[in-house]
């Protein structure tokens, strides 16, 4: 398994879904909430809705694949899963329909997320555990990498200098992004090499009793429950400032869209290099230390964002928000594959899954609720909305203090 072509496709797929989820990141989010008129609370709850249903179906999830099922097969199933909802949903706002668009978003956010369930565990089998740190930072420098081509693609169609459907130009954004990366994802999808598993029956309702027990022995392993409670709080702030980012960018700073998306590439440049150089530096210096210095950084970079009235100053302070946006991403994850008991590595990388790319439970209900019944103070209620959320990382690094010190 850990070869460097599997590397190679693991980190491509990282590519890859990159790409859609950047398009529909910036452009849904504003067609939805600013063309169409969608209160924030509404689009923000998506968000929530999906972290739900992900607590509802990833323990299972992660205890049959830790003894049946073969996690190539369901990243299939879910990739092409994504593709489609998020292709309907391309076509509904091309036709101007935004409630039917936004129920399809979010059953694309969904499945979505689910397909970590199945990727992410795969970072064990392709890497050893003293080269985890550097493996993982090369699936996020992927990942950012392809946001930043994501945005360039699409950018034509953003501008009007290409227009194939006939949509508003944010819509027309949407099913390009679709088609790249489906057409990125199938090297993984056709050639990863993973071990067959031996096809036993079993019975749902069993499995269901058998991933409690074996929940409640995961939480028993000594950091685990810690590290997730605290990423579920650091993480919440992070994803709900990273979703509305584009609504913030257009209600307080009144920019147009080309200059959002070049705003947006400085970030992710930053967070690629920021995803490659911080995992070496955890696997020398630890884990637990480097994440911490990351989200102490964190927490006076957002607030000041948020309140800085200088747009030269807001640029540079976004991106150097950027290497910790992507040191996180990468560190988080090395620190997760250094705390999964060795037997119940699935199940373990499922929870981690289901918090990393679904911690928004808590964190949109707020911003939400800041931004839709605040509207008499105008564009200052983002940036309370972002002051606050910020607090949830401080909850985070309390909770960091019970996950061991030689992690």
């Amino acid at each position: 398994m850990s070869t460097r072509k599997n590397i190679f496709l693991w980190a491509l797929y990282d590519f890859a879904n990159s790409v859609v989820s950047i398009v529909f990141f910036l452009y849904f989010s504003q067609w939805i909430v600013i063309d169409q008129g969608v209160a924030d609370i509404w689009f923000n709850l998506v968000f929530t809705i999906a972290a739900v249903l992900l607590l509802l179906s990833v323990p299972t999830t992660g205890a049959l694949l830790d003894k049946y099922w073969r996690r190539i097969t369901g990243l299939r199933y879910t990739t092409f899963g994504t593709v489609i909802s998020y292709g309907l949903c391309g076509v509904l706002a091309i036709l101007g329909y935004g409630v039917p668009a936004l129920i399809l978003f979010g059953v694309g956010w969904y499945i979505y997320l689910l397909s970590f369930t199945f990727y992410t565990p795969l970072l064990n089998d392709i890497a050893s555990p003293e080269r985890r740190g550097r493996v993982s930072g090369y699936g996020i420098a992927a990942n950012y990498l392809g946001q930043i081509a994501g945005l360039i693609l699409v950018l034509p169609f953003a501008t009007g200098s290409v227009n194939l459907f006939g949509g508003s130009l944010r819509a027309e954004t949407l099913l390009p992004s679709v088609v790249v990366f489906l057409l990125l994802a199938l090297p993984m999808l056709i050639f990863f090499k993973e071990p067959h598993k031996e096809q036993k029956s079993f019975s749902l309702s069993v499995e269901i009793k058998q991933s409690l027990v074996k929940t409640k022995e995961l939480f028993m392993v000594s950091g685990v429950l810690a590290f997730f409670l605290a990423y579920f709080f650091f993480n919440d702030a992070i994803l709900t400032a990273a979703n509305n980012f584009s609504i913030f960018l257009e209600q307080v700073w009144k920019v147009p869209d080309t200059t959002k998306t070049y705003i947006l590439l400085g970030i992710l440049i930053t967070s690629a290099i920021g995803g490659l150089v911080s995992g070496p530096i955890a696997d020398r210096f630890g884990h637990k230390k480097t994440l911490i210095v990351i989200l102490s950084g964190l927490v006076v970079i957002l607030p000041f964002i948020a309140w800085v009235s200088n747009f030269t100053l807001f640029v540079v302070a976004t991106a150097l928000m950027g290497l910790w946006f992507g040191s996180n991403w990468t560190v988080s994850r090395s620190l997760m594959s250094h705390l999964a008991p060795t037997s119940g590595h699935n199940l373990t990388f499922g929870y981690f899954g289901l918090v990393e790319r679904a911690s928004s439970l808590v964190g949109p209900v707020v911003w939400g609720l800041i931004a839709t019944n605040l509207v008499s103070i105008g564009p200052t209620r983002y940036r309370i909305a972002a002051t606050i959320v910020t607090l949830f990382i401080l909850l985070g690094l309390v909770a960091m203090r019970k996950v061991p010190k030689g992690a």
